[in-house]
């Protein structure tokens, strides 16, 4: 077998010829006395264990009856050994590669390394696959990077061997599937093209964040969140929304600071047919909407109020979003004192060919998401769990139930069609959303009050127990529950010693009243409370009148006395505040908060006016007109138009004087008279113009003739002399 340029040979070729120096170089002592003592003592013993069999005949049994010799050592055994010392010599006597930890040089071209990444990465199962599909390109002649194609490789490698027909069956070296693993991708990088960026923030640097300074409602962040427990839904029949077992879900907002649940709500994602534009029908789900984050955002401030420094609320770009519209009328309606700080939103490339992931951004609201766990992990034990992933984690029988429910809850032919007030009688697998909803809170006031956690910045708290039950307390001391330091103050000292401390950490709700004593907060009034149920909608003023759409239905206001637009021009821009269930009115502000005045809905409807209500259309038309009729006035009033209307009264008045005086001369005469003369006058005026035209036409006539005699003279004379009375 061929070797290196040291004509090391193995056991069954001649001894070595040129043995290598077993031992530490004189220029080198300096680095190799910075190791410790442990490493210097494995490298001097290994150095001496190599000496004695790079000479022998019988390597391999030489190595293997050292590791007999030395069974203590770790690093001993004769494999090992082996292949320390071929390690020794590939690297030309080189005593760093004994050293522990010591990695040989890489062998694999430097183009080769991103590829193989980049293959393993794309393999969405493991990474023996990725290898495997590796295997199959090389052997099917593709080009591999830093290799080139097989046959590339065999003519560098073999240039004295004829290139074969056929794969050969050789692979470069270090292509073995346990030394490709060692070039494999980290876990983030893995998890960023497998599972997302999501995913792969686990495997990457946590940042911690210091919240012991925040003070109550500071901060307050918002999610949406859906339960792992499904609730019975008995049905709406006025909106058209049958029985079932419906998904629940729902929206979170909690104080930072305090890890305190400031407001809640809960709501089943029923299933509903809705039909479309074009006839067809569609079963759409219901969902959070953004009236329902107003809703939850009433529920804190109306609880709650409002503190004198500025609210922070940190929100999604998703289902638990806060509009830019109403962000507007946060940051204007409260000059600055509760602003929305919005989570970055996901897009990236996962992939070459271009597409992209979007979601959400759960590390940097973690606070919410892992009390999340607590308060799923807690709703486990409830009748209808699914599970986080319904498939995989639901019970076996879950299916089963469901399938259940269908027919007990059928609506249609074939089905069961019970009525509600037999569906509430039934005993169901499944908790109504009632029961659900007592259950979550619970949940929620049991998660304020544990003491066993490690939030950051909560204080300690040190309670004091008395140490033996069976004697009598003191006078103010509590036997079975915990005592604060006060109730020390009435204690002697062989008293204090019989109580016992225990330290815990302080609980959301201690340390929300705590702060709470510090930091008062105001209520607010209902009139202010009341924009939060508002519909703000950022408008532009255009044709005399502000118009939005909200799902699908346009909404048109007026000005009706003309003083809320007045001074506007045509593109200002506007915020409107309209409450959706009683629209026939809205709210007009600046951008900057200041109140304009409020406008009225054109028509009073936003489905239209009814063309048979008669008394309606001609409220409808007065309503127009009124905006009709101030345009007409405002451009009347003009400066440019003010001579021209100056002629037309002008112009007016002189007619009515003259219409005034021929009513005063006609007045005697009856009706027919006024129309014979009127009759008459017109007759007299046709003749007069009937005489005219005659006339006309004889003069006519005449120049004809005239220049017809002049013309004829003209030929007759054309070749005699001119006669003295041609001439004249």
């Amino acid at each position: 077998m061929s070797e290196t340029a040291l004509q090391l040979v193995s056991t069954d070729e001649a001894p070595l010829a040129n043995p290598l120096r077993f031992s530490i170089p004189v220029e080198d002592m300096g680095e190799f006395a910075l190791l410790p003592e442990a490493r210097r003592f494995e490298v001097n013993f290994t150095l001496a264990l190599l000496s004695k069999v790079a000479s022998v005949n019988n390597f391999v049994a030489a190595t293997n009856d050292l590791a007999v010799k030395y069974p203590h050592i770790r690093g001993m055994s004769g494999p090992s050994l082996r292949r320390k010392f071929y390690a020794y010599r590939d690297s030309q006597g080189d005593w760093r590669c004994l050293v522990k930890g010591y990695k040989a040089p890489k062998k694999l071209a430097d183009a080769f390394g991103p590829y193989i990444k980049g293959l393993i990465e794309q393999n969405g199962r493991c990474i023996s696959g990725a290898l495997r599909q590796l295997h199959d390109c090389w052997e099917r002649g593709e080009e591999v990077p830093g290799y080139g194609t097989w046959r590339d490789w065999f003519i560098a490698t073999h240039p004295t061997l004829p290139l074969p027909k056929k794969f050969p069956g050789q692979y470069p070296q270090g292509w073995s599937t346990r030394n490709l693993r060692r070039y494999a991708p980290s876990r983030a990088e893995r998890s960023y093209m497998t599972r997302g960026l999501t995913a792969a923030h686990a495997h990457l640097p946590k940042l911690k964040r210091d919240t012991s300074n925040l003070r109550p409602m500071e901060w307050i962040v918002l999610d949406d969140f859906e339960l792992d427990v499904m609730s019975a839904f008995l049905g709406d029949p006025s909106r058209n929304i049958k029985p079932q077992i419906a998904y629940v879900a729902g929206l979170m907002a909690m104080c930072v600071g305090t890890r305190k649940h400031l407001a809640w709500m809960l709501g089943p994602q029923v299933e509903r047919d809705e039909r479309q534009p074009d006839g067809t029908v569609k079963k759409v789900r219901c969902g959070v909407r953004a009236i329902d984050v107003q809703g939850l955002l009433y529920k804190i401030f109306s609880e709650h109020g409002l503190p004198e420094y500025p609210v922070t609320l940190i929100v999604e770009n998703a289902a638990a979003a806060i509009k830019p519209e109403l962000e507007l009328m946060l940051s204007t309606v409260f000059e600055g004192r509760i602003r929305v700080q919005r989570t970055s939103l996901i897009q990236h490339k996962t992939l070459p060919n271009g597409y992209l992931e979007r979601g959400g951004t759960p590390w940097e609201k973690g606070w919410v998401e892992s009390d999340f766990n607590y308060l799923w992990g807690s709703l486990a034990a409830l009748p209808g769990y699914k599970g986080s992933n319904e498939r995989l984690n639901a019970p076996g029988d879950h299916a089963e139930k469901l399938r259940q429910m269908k027919i007990l809850f059928g609506q249609g032919s074939g089905k069961l069609n019970l009525p509600p007030e037999i569906l509430e009688q039934l005993r169901l697998p499944f908790p109504s959303l009632d029961i659900l909803e007592k259950t979550f809170a619970q949940v929620l006031a049991r998660s304020e009050q544990r003491t066993n956690h490690k939030f950051n910045g909560f204080d300690a708290v040190t309670e004091f127990h008395w140490a033996n039950p069976a004697l009598p307390p003191p006078e103010g001391i509590d036997p079975a529950g915990p005592n604060d330091f006060r109730a020390l103050a009435v204690l002697d000292q062989t008293q204090m010693q019989m109580m016992r401390p225990v330290g815990r950490k302080e609980s959301s709700i201690e340390r929300w009243e705590r702060l709470s004593v510090q930091n008062a907060r105001k209520p607010l009034s209902a009139g202010i409370l009341a924009l939060f149920l508002l519909t703000p909608k950022e408008v532009v003023l255009r044709n005399h009148s502000v118009t939005f759409t909200h799902n699908k239905t346009g909404y048109t206001y007026i000005d009706e006395k003309g003083d809320v637009l007045a001074g506007l021009e045509e593109g200002t821009k506007l915020l409107v505040y309209v409450d959706l269930q009683h629209p026939r009115t809205a709210l007009v502000t600046t951008l900057q908060g200041a109140v304009r005045g409020t406008l009225a809905m054109l028509g009073g409807s936003a489905r239209g006016v009814d063309v048979m209500d008669s008394e309606a259309m001609k409220a409808a038309r007065a309503q127009r007109a009124t905006v009709v009729n101030r345009v007409i006035s405002e451009v009347r009033a003009r400066p440019l138009h003010v001579a021209k209307n100056e002629q037309l009264a002008a112009d007016r008045s002189h007619n009515e004087a003259l219409i005034e005086r021929y009513e005063a001369e006609t007045a005697q005469l009856t009706t027919a008279q006024k129309i014979a003369a009127a009759v008459s006058d017109e007759a007299g005026r046709e003749a007069e113009e009937q005489s005219t035209v005659k006339a006309l036409r004889s003069a006519r006539n005449e120049s004809e003739q005239l220049l017809s005699g002049e013309s004829a003279s003209k030929e007759a004379g054309s070749s005699d002399e001119l006669s003295s009375d041609q001439f004249l």
